[in-house]
C-alpha cells in the first residue's frame, strides 16, 4: 500500500505530502472479537427481529403513502409471470459477450419476489402469496443464480453452469439474501401453504452459498488478502453482507451461526485492512455504494444481530470510508468520476443519513437528508441490489424526511492513498486531479488527469465509463477509447498514449497547500512506455483562489525532439475556438476561458457521436449532451519545454 509522509517547510509556510511506499499494519477490527464474545452477544435466531413483519409494525415505520406505493409496485409485478431462463441465453455471453438479456430477466425476477414479499408483509391479505410462491420455486429451480460473465469462477469456466460445482458471485449472494428475507417476512404464510417451501429455500441457499463459503472460501479471489498485484475490491463486502444476513436469518444450528459469522467477520477484515487510512476507494464514487456501503450493510447486520453489542463505528477508518462520498461531491448530482465512475449519481439519502447517525458524522447525516429530498422517491424499493439495506432504510424514512439537511461543500480534499486532490473557491470554481497508477480497480489509463467545473456545471471532464461488455474486462479494455489516455485531459507524446499496469504511474507526487493556492505536483512520465521517449513530464494542477482560476503547468524533458506532441481536453460544453483561448459556453452561467500560447499550439476540435452499443452509458452520463474532444498540437518538435494552460471564468 502506498502511503505518504508529511513534512512542514516553515520558510515557505508550505504543507507538503510526499509519496513513499510502506506496509500497512492490519487493523483487524472485527477479528479482535473472540468467538466467546460473538457467542455471548449473538441473538438466537428466534429472538432476532431486524425488520417489521406485521401490518402494525409497518404502520409505525412507513407513512401510508409509502406503503401504498410499495403495494402498487407489487401489483404490477404480480401480473408478470416468473419465466425460466433458457440455456441459449446463458450462452450468449460466451458467444458474443452480451450478458444483458440474461441479466434483465434474472434481476427482474429477484426484484419481483422481494417487492411482493414486502407488500404482502405490509398488507397481510394473501393476495400476492401465490405469485410469491411461484417466484420462490422459480428461483430455486434455476441452474445458476449468478450472471454468465462470472462463470469463470466455476472450474469448468465460462460455459453453461455446472450444477455440481456451485460458485458464489455477487448475484448468487443477492439471490440468497432475497430468499432469506422472503423466508423471514412470510415464514408463517409459507408454512401454511406447504412446509416444504422454507425447507427448499434453506436447501438451495445452503447448497449454493453457505457450504461453499464455509468449506472453500480460499477459492474466491475476493475473499483473500489484497496485495498490490492483486488488489481486493468491492466484491468482498458485497458478498459478505449478503452471506451474513442469509446465514443469520436461515441457519438454525447455533454453533454454525457463531462459527460462520466469525468466519465472515474475519474475511471482511481483509477488505477493511486493504483500504488506506483516508478511507478512499480507487474504483471511484459510483462504486462507493457497493463498497463502503456494503461494509456498512455488514456492520449494520452485525450490530442488529448482537443487540448493539458488537460494532466498530468508532474506528477512524470506518468514519473516513463513509466521509469519502461527500469528499468526492462537486455540486448538484455531480461527483468526481475517476476510473469506471459515472459523473452523475442519484445518492441514496437514506443510506447516508443512517451512516451519519451511526458514525456521528453530522456532515454525512445532513448530506443524507438533503439527498433524500433532492432525489425524491415515492418508494424505498428500487430496481437495485442490496435488499437488506432497503429494509433498514425503511426504518429511517420518517426520521430522515423530517430533516432538511444541506449539500456539503468541502473546500479542500487530499486523499493520500489514491493521490487525489480537489479544491473549490467560494465563487464556484472547482478542480480535481489525481496521480496514482494504471493498475487500479476498474482502471482507466489516466495518471495526471484533471477535471474542472464552474457554477456547478462541467467544463473539462472525464467522460466516464461505457456500457459493460465482454471487451470491458478483456485484454482489449484499453482499445475502448474512453478508457485510454488519449481521451482524457492528458498529453500524447510521439503518438504514444499511457500504458496499462501498476508499474505505469506517477512519481514525485506532492500535495502543496500555501495560503490561497493549492497544487498537486507530479511527474507523470512513468505512466508512458519507453517508446514515448519521455524522461520527465512534471505536471502542476493549481487552484488560485485569489485569482479564481485553475492553471495546468507542464515541464517536460524528452529523449529527442518530439515528432508529435498533443494535449487533449474533453468537454460537453459548446466551445468557440479563438486565438489564444478556448471559450466554454455554459448554459445560464458565465462562460469559462482556457488560455493557451497561440504561438506554441494549433487547436482543433472533434465531436464524438456515442452511437455504438457500448457507448450508451456514456451518452446517458451526460444527458446526451455533445461530447467534444479538443486537441492542442504543438507546432514545433522540441525536446524540452514548459507551458501553462489557464482556466478561468469570464
Amino acid at each position: 500500500m502506498t502511503n505518504f509522509i508529511s513534512s512542514l517547510l516553515l520558510l515557505m509556510s508550505l504543507h507538503m505530502i510526499s509519496v513513499q511506499t510502506t506496509a500497512q499494519t492490519p487493523r483487524n477490527l472485527l477479528s479482535k472479537f473472540s468467538r466467546q464474545e460473538i457467542a455471548d452477544a449473538l441473538l438466537p435466531k428466534a429472538q432476532w427481529h431486524p425488520f417489521p413483519t406485521s401490518a402494525a409494525e409497518w404502520q409505525k415505520v412507513l407513512p401510508d403513502s409509502v406503503r401504498q406505493s410499495i403495494i402498487r409496485q407489487a401489483e404490477v409485478y404480480q401480473k408478470i409471470p416468473f419465466v425460466a431462463i433458457p440455456a441459449t441465453m446463458m450462452m450468449e455471453y460466451q458467444q458474443n459477450g452480451d450478458r444483458s438479456h440474461y441479466e434483465e430477466i434474472s434481476f427482474r425476477k429477484r426484484d419481483q419476489l422481494f417487492t411482493m414479499a414486502v407488500a404482502e408483509s405490509i398488507e397481510q391479505k394473501g393476495r400476492f402469496l401465490n405469485a410469491i410462491i411461484n417466484g420462490i420455486w422459480s428461483l430455486c429451480e434455476e441452474s445458476y443464480w449468478g450472471t454468465p460473465g462470472h462463470l469463470y469462477l466455476q472450474k469448468a469456466g465460462i460455459n453453461l453452469a455446472d450444477v455440481e460445482d456451485p460458485a458464489v458471485d455477487l448475484f448468487v449472494s443477492e439471490t440468497a439474501a432475497v430468499l432469506a428475507l422472503t423466508d423471514y417476512l412470510l415464514g408463517k404464510q409459507l408454512d401454511a401453504y406447504s412446509v416444504l417451501l422454507r425447507k427448499r429455500i434453506y436447501y438451495e441457499v445452503n447448497r449454493r452459498m453457505l457450504v461453499s463459503l464455509e468449506k472453500d472460501s480460499d477459492r474466491y479471489f475476493y475473499l483473500k488478502k489484497g496485495t498490490k498485484e492483486y488488489p481486493i475490491n468491492n466484491w468482498n463486502p458485497w458478498v459478505i453482507s449478503n452471506w451474513m444476513v442469509s446465514l443469520l436469518l436461515l441457519e438454525k444450528d447455533p454453533e454454525r451461526r457463531i462459527n460462520e459469522l466469525q468466519h465472515a467477520m474475519h474475511l471482511l477484515d481483509h477488505y477493511i485492512n486493504f483500504i488506506g487510512d483516508d478511507g478512499a476507494i480507487d474504483e471511484g464514487p459510483v462504486y462507493w455504494s457497493g463498497a463502503t456501503g456494503r461494509v456498512f450493510d455488514a456492520l449494520t447486520i452485525l450490530e442488529s444481530a448482537t443487540g448493539g453489542k458488537l460494532n466498530i463505528y468508532n474506528a477512524p477508518i470506518i468514519t473516513n470510508m463513509a466521509a469519502y462520498i461527500y469528499k468526492m461531491y462537486i455540486a448538484g448530482s455531480y461527483y468526481i468520476n475517476v476510473a469506471d465512475a459515472s459523473p452523475v449519481i442519484s445518492t441514496d439519502g437514506l443510506l447516508l443519513y443512517r451512516m451519519g447517525k451511526a458514525l456521528r458524522d453530522t456532515v454525512l447525516t445532513s448530506f443524507g437528508a438533503w439527498a433524500f429530498h433532492q432525489y425524491p422517491v415515492r418508494t424505498p424499493i428500487s430496481g437495485d441490489f442490496a435488499k437488506p439495506r432497503m429494509l433498514f432504510n425503511m426504518q429511517s424514512w420518517i426520521d430522515c424526511s423530517m430533516s432538511k439537511g444541506q449539500a456539503p461543500a468541502i473546500p479542500d480534499v487530499w486523499l493520500e492513498s489514491i493521490q487525489l486532490m480537489a479544491a473549490r473557491t467560494d465563487k464556484g470554481l472547482f478542480v480535481a486531479a489525481h496521480g496514482g497508477h494504471n493498475g487500479e480497480s476498474h482502471n482507466h489509463n489516466d495518471v495526471g488527469d484533471f477535471i474542472v467545473y464552474a457554477a456547478g456545471q462541467p467544463v473539462i471532464i472525464d467522460v466516464g465509463l461505457g456500457t459493460y461488455t465482454a471487451k470491458t474486462f478483456s485484454k482489449e479494455r484499453y482499445q475502448l477509447w474512453y478508457n485510454s489516455s488519449a481521451y482524457h485531459n492528458l498529453p500524447t507524446i510521439n503518438g504514444v498514449q499511457q500504458s496499462a499496469g501498476r508499474k505505469f504511474g506517477a512519481r514525485e507526487v506532492q500535495y502543496l497547500k500555501d495560503g490561497n493556492n493549492v497544487t498537486l505536483h507530479m511527474d507523470i512520465a512513468g505512466a508512458y512506455a519507453p517508446e514515448a521517449g519521455v524522461s520527465q513530464w512534471k505536471r502542476d494542477v493549481k487552484m488560485d483562489r485569489q485569482q479564481n482560476r485553475v492553471s495546468i503547468t507542464d515541464d517536460f524533458v524528452l529523449n529527442a525532439p518530439a515528432a508529435t506532441l498533443t494535449q487533449t481536453f474533453m468537454t460537453v460544453c459548446p466551445v468557440e475556438l479563438q486565438r489564444g483561448a478556448i471559450r466554454f459556453n455554459i448554459p445560464g452561467e458565465r462562460p469559462v476561458l482556457l488560455e493557451y500560447d497561440a504561438d506554441t499550439w494549433n487547436v482543433k476540435k472533434a465531436q464524438i457521436d456515442c452511437d455504438a452499443p457500448d457507448e450508451k452509458r456514456l451518452a446517458d452520463n451526460w444527458s446526451h449532451r455533445q461530447i467534444t474532444r479538443l486537441l492542442l498540437q504543438r507546432k514545433e518538435g522540441v525536446s524540452n519545454g514548459r507551458h501553462t494552460f489557464v482556466i478561468r471564468p469570464l
